[in-house]
């Protein structure tokens, strides 16, 4: 879980709440890009991510989408060419239309309008820069990495899988799959206080295979 501290309701404006936000321990990411008529061949592409908060899932995407204007830039934009034209127009209809006056409101309004533009890319290439450190921090592996990883974490499942089968058989004695199930998993319950749907035919057959267990 990640936690940070967030203003809270109008009740208590001036005070702080605890927010818990659910966060992915190991994400792995599989996926291919899409074909084009030059290049039909699609290799798959395989990411190893750590500590990833779920409202932060997109940065682990290959194809995260950047942010655009949005409709508060747009309105500030809108805002100003319809003052700018207002400003000109009425210049226009006076008698004697200074047009230093005109060239100055002109100016005024272009150049706010520039500066909210190259402000709105300025930040964008900032958030680009955050997306690329964060990437960088939370990736573990990719490709061959991550594929041995995974067949690691295999092997050690199963190896604890036709141990604590063992151990159970060593002090319960005979037991039939069920019962050596429902062993199994009371144990890890009681022991770690997580349920799982314990794997009894794969670690029986091991057993067999490894001459420790006849039926």
């Amino acid at each position: 879980m990640r936690s940070f501290a967030e203003i809270s309701s109008s009740r208590n404006l001036l005070g702080k709440t605890l927010i818990q936000e659910p966060t992915f321990d190991r994400i792995i990411v599989v996926y291919r890009r899409a074909s084009t008529k030059s290049k039909k061949e699609r290799g798959i592409f395989v990411k190893h991510f750590k500590n990833i908060p779920m409202a932060d899932m997109e940065i682990v995407l290959p194809e995260k989408k950047n942010p655009g204007l949005t409709p508060m830039d747009w309105v500030k934009f809108l805002i100003s060419a319809v003052v700018g034209l207002v400003a000109v127009f009425s210049s226009l209809e006076m008698p004697s239309a200074d047009w230093w006056v005109i060239f100055a409101v002109l100016s005024t309004v272009v150049g706010y309008i520039v500066k909210t533009y190259f402000t709105f890319q300025q930040n964008l290439a900032q958030y680009q820069n955050l997306i690329t450190q964060s990437m960088y921090d939370k990736q573990l592996d990719s490709g061959k990495g991550t594929l041995l990883h995974l067949c690691d974490d295999v092997i050690q499942q199963e190896v604890k899988e036709v141990i604590l089968s063992f151990f159970i058989l060593m002090e319960q004695g005979k037991a039939t799959r069920q019962d050596l199930d429902h062993w199994c998993e009371e144990l890890i319950k009681e022991e770690f206080g997580e349920e799982c749907d314990f794997d009894v035919d794969d670690a029986v057959n091991k057993l067999e295979k490894l001459g420790i267990v006849s039926r």
